[in-house]
């Protein structure tokens, strides 16, 4: 009995041992794992099985395991030859069974790719009442081959299955034919749409997958560059330009393909209007200014329907009879006959005009050679006599009267103005020269578009005993006259203004001294002068009778260097009214801008200051005037009044006003 119970244990030793080799070999041998794809491997077709599970009775294993297997495939479901991925249409197509090898319907398959060799239709589908799920793959490049790999993946009975496959693309042939534009004319800046037929193989290509670019031998596409439509179309818009006429060539190209071309006639635009433009110079100066631009320069545009320049158009210029008549000319012909000037590549035509020796409003009419109703005429040029006039010159300053008797540094702005003999501005950067007679004037400015300019003045150096400084600014000019005739020239018959030489009346006393400077210029004589207007320094008897055009035109002023201290004196007074003259030791104005204050100085009166309690000295050269009002109550007979004067540099000088 021990014996055989002894055997009966060892027979159960030698069935576990067969169970434990039985589940070895179920499991694929040692290398695969629960729930890990295996590839198995075939023409175009490789299979995966899931997890694997089993039980054993005796010397027998049943096995029950998921299984994918996946294929590339072509149009009709066979492999397609060495895994070739084409322009063809080609599919991944995986089939999914269970455990038992029954297919898995309604599943999810997941699909991913080599993104740069291929691109998937979709990422996922669900398998069909045979357990197929396919989805189509495409070569990123029709021109080039390459190869990758599709993996598919699913979930079946909770156990992860998954498949792969390798695969080749290549190179397909890619042509263009049918390039057609949707009308055989078109008339210039109008458009036509345009088609052409991309094919890969003899089939029409994919939708998007072959791009197209377009061009025109004159002209645009919108869009210059286009991909397939379903059908292997590409279709864009051409847009012809002003300028295209006659046959125009169009184009489409794509890679890997030969270009195709077909013509399009453009019928030439036509010009719709004739613009002015614009002129380089508003204002120049007659022929007889001594500056001055004398030129100007004036653009025309010839424009088509769209507003767009048309170049090759003639278009002639004419000058208004009134400008011919004050001798404005042409430039490029010095003469005033009617100019023919063609565009340029823009539509441009430019003509130059010349002034004569006459002032006078330019008018230049363009007409298109070929519609000579179609016109434009300038406008904003004028030209002036240019040329300045004694009676036109002002000089000014501001202030007036500095506190520089006795200090330095003390300024005066100083400003010149002028004009020519018809109120018009004389040319800009003409120069003015100044000269002082004490202290320290810039030399000279030129004329800015105002016809004016400034320079500074400055107290320095040794005074005049009066603080009166005088300053001389003068230039060249003409002599004015009366223009009977209207031809802006001096004619014999004509009065006019005579000017001798220029000096600088230093001590204001309208004679010239033998100390004082003189500025000669121009044309002079021994004849008395009989120039009555103000500030305009000449010397006696240096007149000759003679209209001329070339004197010096000039203005004087002065500045008065006024002492830090003022004096106050009673010049009149009432009850009611207390007028006081202020002045500096000098007797000329004290600074201008110094404050002036009045206050009772006498207690327990009854009279009060009901107007000049404060105060500014104005812009003056002469002594101030400064009326102080009072109540008019009787004590203001004895009343002292206080008045303080108080210069911009700080200096006190209070008077009582008995």
């Amino acid at each position: 009995m021990n014996f055989g119970t002894g055997l009966v244990v060892r027979a159960s030793r030698f069935a576990t041992v067969g169970l434990l080799a039985a589940a070895i070999a179920a499991c694929g041998g040692g290398g695969g794992g629960g729930g890990t794809a295996l590839s198995g491997s075939g023409a175009g077709t490789s299979t995966s099985t899931g997890t694997t599970t089993g039980t054993t009775t005796g010397t027998t294993t049943t096995v029950t395991t998921p299984t994918m297997s996946i294929a590339i495939v072509d149009a009709s479901n066979a492999a397609t030859a060495g895994n070739s991925i084409s322009s063809a249409t080609a599919s991944v197509r995986v089939v999914l069974k269970d455990a038992a090898g029954a297919v898995v319907p309604n599943k999810l398959v997941t699909f991913s790719t080599s993104a740069t060799v291929a691109t998937l239709l979709q990422a996922s589908a669900l398998t069909d009442s045979a357990g197929v799920a396919s989805v189509r793959i495409d070569p990123v490049s029709l021109t080039s081959a390459g190869a990758g790999t599709v993996t598919a993946s699913a979930t079946v009975a909770g156990t992860a299955v998954q498949a792969s496959t390798d695969f080749q693309t290549t190179a397909a042939s890619v042509s263009l034919n049918s390039l057609v534009a949707a009308t055989g004319s078109v008339t210039a800046l109008q458009s036509s749409a345009v088609t052409v037929k991309a094919l890969v193989g003899s089939a029409a290509a994919a939708a998007g997958k072959v791009s197209v670019t377009f061009g025109a031998s004159c002209g645009s596409f919108s869009p210059a560059t286009a991909s397939t439509a379903s059908d292997g179309s590409v279709s864009t818009v051409y847009q012809s330009v002003g300028t295209c006429s006659g046959a125009v060539v169009l184009t489409a190209q794509a890679a890997g393909a030969a270009a195709v071309s077909t013509t399009i006639n453009v019928v030439a635009a036509q010009p719709a209007n004739l613009l002015f433009v614009s002129t380089d110079q508003t204002t120049i100066f007659t022929s007889r200014a001594t500056s001055g631009v004398k030129q100007a320069t004036l653009k025309f545009q010839v424009v088509n329907s769209s507003g767009a320049g048309m170049p090759s158009q003639s278009v002639q210029f004419t000058l208004s009879s009134t400008a011919v008549s004050a001798g404005v000319v042409f430039a490029a012909t010095s003469s005033a006959a009617p100019q023919l000037v063609t565009t340029d590549a823009n539509g441009y035509a430019s003509t130059t005009v010349t002034s004569g020796a006459l002032p006078t409003p330019v008018l230049v009419t363009g007409a298109l050679a070929s519609n000579n109703a179609m016109q434009a005429s300038s406008s904003t040029l004028a030209i002036t006599s240019g040329v300045p006039v004694q009676r036109a010159a002002s000089l000014a300053a501001s202030p007036l009267a500095i506190e520089g008797f006795n200090i330095d540094g003390k300024t005066a702005t100083v400003s010149f103005r002028i004009a020519d003999r018809q109120g018009n501005p004389v040319p800009v950067g003409t120069a003015v020269t100044f000269v002082a007679s004490h202290g320290l004037v810039t030399g000279n400015c030129t004329l800015d578009a105002a016809s004016s300019c400034v320079v500074t003045y400055t107290s320095q150096g040794t005074r005049p005993l009066n603080g009166r400084a005088v300053i001389l600014a003068y230039l060249d000019g003409e002599e004015a006259f009366i223009d009977l005739n209207g031809n802006n020239s001096y004619d014999s018959n004509e009065a006019f203004t005579d000017t001798g030489t220029v000096y600088r009346d230093d001590n204001e006393n309208a004679a010239r001294d033998s100390t004082e400077q003189t500025y000669p210029g121009g044309q002079t004589g021994s004849v008395t002068c009989t120039s009555t207007l103000l500030n305009t320094p000449f010397v006696a008897n240096t007149c000759d009778g003679i209209w001329s055009s070339s004197i010096r035109v000039r203005q004087q002023m002065t500045i008065t260097l006024s002492s830090s201290s003022a004096f106050v004196s009673r010049y009149t007074r009432t009850l009611g009214l207390v007028t006081v003259l202020i002045s500096d030791f000098n007797g000329n104005s004290v600074a201008t801008g110094s404050n002036v204050s009045a206050t009772i100085a006498t207690s327990g009166t009854g009279c009060a200051i009901t107007s000049g309690a404060s105060g500014v000295i104005a812009n003056s050269t002469s002594a101030t005037l400064y009326g102080i009002g009072l109540n008019g109550d009787a004590s203001c007979a004895g009343a002292t009044i206080l008045v303080t004067v108080t210069s911009p540099g700080g200096t006190v000088s209070p008077y009582n006003i008995p």
